[in-house]
């Protein structure tokens, strides 16, 4: 096995933790629903995360040639699926019988939260391309996570409801840009 299919699998492990936390946090959601209000961008949340998930792990077999791997750079990147576990369960409320919970509510007071370890998400995408690459990508990558970082940072020095709703329609656009991006790629 060499380093990078390694590689994908250590990532393939963590990213897959962080899928299942969201599905079996959607399940929860799904089964207590009677208890809950439902809120559009924490759903549209939960979907930015689980595209991160997948297009970050597709996002690494750029690197399945000609790059520079060492256990810094390995563990650099690994950081990344770690960092969408932690954000996969803050964004899954937690849920007890009969309490009732308030998506809207649950979504402004983590709004930061997700926005901020997103941020650090899209800063380890930069930091692990420029240590594996030894150089700056200008691709329709990096212009996508520049785009990205910006968008963030909105989000987390804004609670207004317009913000984070401009925010996370950005976002998901962003991810399915990045999406068809590196299926182009791929093909």
């Amino acid at each position: 096995m060499d380093k990078v299919s390694l590689l994908l699998t250590l990532y393939s492990i963590v990213a897959g933790l962080g899928i299942s936390r969201l599905v079996q946090g959607v399940t929860a959601m799904i089964q207590v629903r009677s208890n809950l209000r439902f809120y559009w961008i924490h759903t549209a949340w939960i979907m930015i995360i689980f595209m991160a998930h997948i297009v970050s792990w597709f996002a690494l077999m750029r690197f399945a040639t000609g790059a520079h791997w060492t256990v810094f750079n390995a563990m650099l990147a690994l950081f990344m699926p770690i960092v969408l576990y932690v954000v996969s369960d803050l964004v899954v409320p937690p849920l007890g019988d009969g309490q009732h919970t308030d998506l809207r509510e649950y979504f402004f007071h983590n709004c930061r939260w997700f926005a901020g370890l997103m941020i650090g998400f899209v800063a380890l995408g930069v930091a692990v391309q420029l240590a594996v690459e030894h150089q700056a990508d200008l691709s329709g990558g990096a212009v996508l996570r520049a785009i990205a970082f910006v968008t963030l940072a909105v989000g987390v020095s804004s609670r207004r409801p317009a913000v984070q709703a401009t925010v996370a329609l950005a976002m998901l656009a962003i991810g399915t840009a990045g999406a068809a991006l590196i299926s182009a790629k791929l093909m």
